[in-house]
């Protein structure tokens, strides 16, 4: 029998990344099993060119999903249509709809597939056929198959951090300066092509694709100092070099397209009001670079070799990631290959920020999301840095037992560790950070601005005056009122939850105190219900 010949009206262009654009080919599915272009040659058509058309039109047509999302459909489409088929089902049909429910479900009984793909390639299906008008409510289960799993990001360690760091900077530094010296040398060699060497920690290493993974390392250090998301920070503008005069910190609004929402990238430090001379130093060096190797073109970040240049790409990112894996074998605190994510990054400085601040809703509107993905996705922290608080919690309650002495068991716990700081003292020390001279309190809960506008009302309240007695040192000590006051923190070390949940022991026993249940209510139904929620954040 002929082969059909190959329908060019069925390929959809579709534009998936920066400037990447990709084909993707409908006539697959014209196939048994959808095959892959290099399987079509032996594949059995499979007579269903009507259905192929209207699937084809109603993706390419469909005005509410972004080109990504059409891609992220025909892939999942070519996924069942392989079930489907192999089942002998018509693809559009409740019989179809049913057994690639129980397919899924039996693939995450087996687990052969996580159950956030399971969930997503269901979704997939389900808002297709509801494009081609198919009751899915009654082809498809009413209840939830799969339960989504949250998988928060977890931020860098501060070793690991600091391991980033200190080979992501002269790396970035090292081929800046060569290319800089030499533009087109690197803009017309081929990819790989050794057009750099870079000397670090007694290597001497020669470089191919130097400008691509001299952008590439820009891209890193730019997600740590603005904790963007890598989209978001692919798609950046060059920014105009008077933003940058003075230390004022520059910020550019930039669509985010899943969300379809501008969001503004500010160039700082922890929500400083100025940027850092070293983040400046380097931004500028990321201007200069990108102006020289593309200088008519808006981007920032870019691809570079046989004198083209175009938009640097997520799948471009690996290529670097693996040639320092390779060369220098940066390790975790697990012992895996260290990689430097943007991701990460951006958890990394995000949950300092909101451990400096205690701000959830201030972090999460840095990060362009509400408090609810921040809850969600970024409030996690480092495992390591987790698990050695509570190593240490737990050590210095076997002293306490020991010794009845608390200091003796924080230092007992130390030699037993090997860490120079425990919970206690890692509160204070990020506090300290923000000088705000923090102060636990008789209640167990830490105050971030002891001396501050709070301390003043609440001295001016108890009359102390400044003419008959030198009061600036005495800090607030309104504690009825901690609960209700911005500057408070809770402690998450042992010995300050025993305090709290004290305190709220001796409240609930002064009720014996009160005339009545009533007044006693009036007096501290806000103030319990308060201290029940900052309780209940503990982390078990």
């Amino acid at each position: 029998m002929k082969k059909p010949e190959h329908r060019e009206d069925l390929v959809l262009t579709l534009k998936i990344g920066i400037e990447h654009l990709v084909n993707f080919d409908f006539n697959r599915f014209r196939f048994l099993s959808a095959p892959g272009k290099r399987q079509l040659e032996n594949a059995e058509f499979a007579y269903r060119d009507v259905q192929v058309e209207r699937w084809f039109n109603v993706i390419a047509e469909s005005q509410e999903l972004r080109d990504k999302t059409k891609h992220g459909y025909a892939i999942d489409l070519a996924r069942y249509l392989a079930f489907v088929d192999s089942k002998g089902l018509e693809p559009e049909s409740e019989k179809a709809a049913h057994a690639w429910e129980k397919h899924l479900v039996e693939k995450v009984r087996l687990g052969s597939i996580r159950t956030n793909t399971a969930q997503k390639l269901n979704s997939s299906i389900k808002c297709l056929l509801k494009l081609l008008e198919h009751p899915v409510e009654q082809w498809f289960s009413p209840f939830g198959l799969f339960r989504s799993e949250v998988l928060p990001t977890t931020a860098y360690s501060d070793e690991e951090l600091k391991l980033l760091l200190r080979l992501i900077y002269p790396l970035f530094n090292q081929l800046y300066r060569q290319i800089i010296k030499s533009p087109e040398l690197h803009l017309f060699a081929q990819p790989r092509d050794f057009t750099a060497e870079v000397e670090l920690k007694g290597k001497r290493i020669e470089v191919a694709g130097t400008a691509t993974k001299c952008f590439t390392l820009g891209y890193f250090l730019m997600s740590y100092f603005t904790w963007a998301n890598a989209t978001t920070l692919l798609s950046m503008q060059k920014f105009k070099h008077e933003n940058l005069t003075k230390n004022l910190v520059y910020s550019q609004s930039v669509l985010k397209s899943r969300a379809n929402k501008y969001v503004t990238i500010s160039i700082g430090d922890n929500n400083v009001q100025h940027v850092p001379k070293h983040a400046l130093k380097f931004i500028e060096k990321l201007l200069k670079l990108s102006n020289e190797i593309a200088p008519e073109s808006e981007h920032l970040f870019f691809r570079v070799g046989r004198g083209k240049f175009t938009a640097l790409e997520q799948y471009h990112l690996r290529d670097t990631t693996n040639w320092m894996l390779e060369h220098f074998n940066q390790i975790d605190d697990y012992g895996k290959p260290l990689r430097p994510m943007a991701k990460r990054f951006r958890a990394s400085g995000s949950a300092r920020f909101l451990d400096l601040t205690g701000d959830a809703v201030g972090t999460a509107s840095l990060l362009g999301n509400t408090p609810q993905t921040l809850s969600r996705h970024y409030t996690k922290g480092s495992p390591i840095e987790n698990q050695k608080q509570l190593q240490a919690a737990t050590y210095t309650l076997e002293a306490v037992a020991r010794c009845s002495d608390i200091s003796e068991s924080k230092n007992y716990a130390k030699k037993q560790l090997d860490v120079e700081v425990l919970p206690y003292e890692a509160f204070l020390n990020k506090y300290s950070e923000s000088n705000k001279h923090p102060q636990t309190t008789v209640i167990g809960s830490g105050c971030k601005d002891p001396f501050g506008r709070e301390a003043e009302q609440y001295r001016r309240k108890m009359n102390f005056s400044p003419k008959d007695l030198e009061v600036d040192h005495l800090a607030c000590s309104d504690i009825l009122k901690c609960f209700s006051c911005h500057n408070q923190v809770i402690v998450e070390e042992v010995d300050d939850i025993w305090c709290l949940m004290s305190f709220k022991q001796s409240i609930d026993d002064s009720l014996a105190d009160h005339i009545d249940s009533s007044q006693f209510e009036r007096n501290f139904r806000d103030l319990l219900e308060k201290l029940d929620l900052a309780i209940f954040k503990v982390e078990p």
